[in-house]
């Protein structure tokens, strides 16, 4: 059975990683960018929680990301895109130190994270409307 808790405690802080990322954006982008990513994975992981799921141990970023990409089939196709995209990103930074990231791409990612934790909540509500 799905952990609620877990579930809740994944929404919330995605949330507040979001508007950490806002505050970190001007001095930082990369990092902020960062930030957004793993408030999506956050809310990806409360997506998987909610279906009776654990990511894997193993590439546990790309099983949360295409069980994403599954979950929200072709009619969002642009956000899990932009999903996976953001996740190679955040590799070349965290383990590359590549530092690219433009303030148009934090932004405009900062806006689709929005979107996509909005819509995971939703999805997740429909699916336990006790929640």
């Amino acid at each position: 059975p799905p952990d609620f808790k877990q579930i809740a405690m994944q929404i919330r802080r995605a949330r507040r990683d979001l508007q950490t990322a806002e505050k970190v954006m001007a001095s930082d982008r990369t990092w902020s960018f960062t930030i957004t990513y793993h408030a999506m994975i956050r809310a990806g992981k409360a997506l998987m929680y909610a279906h009776g799921y654990l990511p894997t141990a193993i590439r546990s970023h790309k099983t949360v990301v295409d069980f994403t990409g599954v979950v929200l089939g072709d009619e969002h196709d642009d956000l899990f895109r932009r999903f996976d995209r953001m996740r190679r990103r955040r590799h070349d930074f965290i383990y590359d130190a590549l530092n690219n990231i433009s303030e148009s791409e934090v932004k405009s990612s900062i806006k689709a994270a929005k979107r996509f934790i909005d819509m995971i909540l939703q999805l997740i509500t429909e699916i336990h409307p006790q929640l």
